[in-house]
C-alpha cells in the first residue's frame, strides 16, 4: 500500500505581523483610560451627572479589560512550542471575550443606575459636564486612533470599545449643551441609557464573533464551496475531500485538505500537485495549508468526510 504524503505550506511572517505593535497600542489605550477615570469620578461627583459617573464605572471596567488585553496580547506573541503547536494566538481571543463580558456587565449596571436617576432627577452642573465631555472625546479619540490600526480580533474589539466611548462622550457633550440651554435634568439619564444600550448590543455582537472563532467556524466571508471547486480544477486532482477551514486568531485562515490522485502518479507529479494546490490557496488568502494526497485505489482512511467527492 502506498503511503499517504503530507506537506505543510505556511508563511510565519504573515501570521506574526503587527503583533508587537498591537500590544503597544493596547498599552497606550490602557494608560489613557486609567488616567481619565479619576477625572471622571471627580467630575461626575462635582456635576451630579449620572452619565459621567456611569461612564467612570464603565471606563474602570475598560481599564481592567485593557490591562487583561495587554497581558494576553503579549502572551499571544510567543512562538509555537511543544505544548502550543499553533502558538499562543488564541490568548488574544480570550482577551477579546473578557472585554465583551466586562462591557455587557457594565452596560447592564449603567442602565439600572440611569433608570433610578430618571425616577429621581437632580440638578446638573452643565458647564462642568461640558468640559469633561470635551476631554472625554479627546482622550478616547486618541485611544481609537492608536488601536484602529490593528488587524487582530483583540485590537478590533478594543478599537470598537474605544469608538463606542467616543460616541458616548459626544452624546454627553450634546446633552450637556441641552441641559445648559433648556434646563431639562432628565436628559442626563436618558443619554446614559441610550449609550449603554448601544454598547450592550455591540458587545454581544463582538462576543458572538469571538465565540465563532473559538468554535472553529470557517472565517467570515470565506467561500468553502468555491474553494473546494477551485481545488478540484487543479490539474491531475481527481477529487477533493476532508476540507477543513478555520482560524486560530480570527485573522489568518488555516486549511487542511485531502486530494485524490491516480495510482500511477509519480513523486514528481505529486509534488507538482501540492504546489498547484498551495498556489490556488493563496488566491483565497490562505497562507497556511496542510495537504494530504490519497491514491485512487486506497481511498480516504477517514470513514466520514464533511465534503464528499463528486
Amino acid at each position: 500500500m502506498a503511503k499517504a504524503k503530507f506537506k505543510c505550506y505556511c508563511n510565519g511572517d504573515d501570521m506574526d505581523t503587527h503583533e508587537h505593535k498591537a500590544s503597544k497600542h493596547i498599552l497606550v489605550a490602557f494608560l489613557l483610560n486609567l488616567s481619565f477615570v479619576f477625572i471622571e469620578i471627580i467630575g461626575g461627583i462635582y456635576t451630579n451627572s449620572i452619565a459621567i459617573l456611569s461612564d467612570a464605572v464603565h471606563d474602570f471596567g475598560d481599564c481592567l479589560a485593557l490591562g487583561c488585553a495587554w497581558i494576553l496580547e503579549k502572551v499571544s506573541e510567543k512562538k509555537p512550542d511543544d505544548h502550543y503547536t499553533f502558538g499562543y494566538k488564541r490568548y488574544s481571543l480570550l482577551s477579546a471575550l473578557i472585554t465583551a463580558v466586562v462591557l455587557v456587565a457594565g452596560a447592564a449596571a449603567v442602565i439600572y443606575s440611569s433608570v433610578l436617576r430618571w425616577m429621581e432627577p437632580v440638578e446638573i452642573k452643565a458647564k462642568g459636564m461640558l468640559i469633561i465631555a470635551v476631554l472625554g472625546v479627546l482622550v478616547n479619540g486618541v485611544a481609537v486612533l492608536k488601536t484602529s490600526r490593528g488587524h487582530g480580533a483583540n485590537e478590533k474589539a478594543i478599537s470598537l470599545h474605544m469608538l463606542e466611548d467616543v460616541l458616548g462622550w459626544v452624546a454627553i457633550l450634546v446633552g450637556s449643551l441641552l441641559i445648559w440651554w433648556l434646563h431639562i435634568p432628565w436628559i442626563d439619564p436618558l443619554l446614559s441609557i441610550v449609550v449603554s444600550v448601544f454598547i450592550l448590543f455591540s458587545a454581544l455582537r463582538n462576543m458572538r464573533q469571538v465565540l465563532a472563532v473559538l468554535m472553529e467556524k470557517a472565517p467570515k466571508g470565506f467561500d468553502s464551496r468555491g474553494f473546494q471547486a477551485s481545488l478540484s480544477q487543479v490539474k491531475a486532482v481527481m477529487g477533493i475531500h476532508h476540507l477543513h477551514v478555520w482560524t486560530v486568531d480570527g485573522n489568518t485562515p488555516i486549511v487542511t485538505v485531502h486530494a485524490t490522485v491516480r495510482d500511477s502518479a509519480t513523486l514528481c507529479e505529486t509534488e507538482s500537485i501540492k504546489n498547484d494546490i498551495a498556489a490556488c490557496a493563496k488566491l483565497f488568502g490562505i497562507s497556511h495549508i496542510t495537504i494530504q494526497l490519497d491514491r485512487e485505489s486506497n481511498g480516504c482512511f477517514q470513514e466520514t468526510c464533511y465534503f464528499e467527492e463528486d
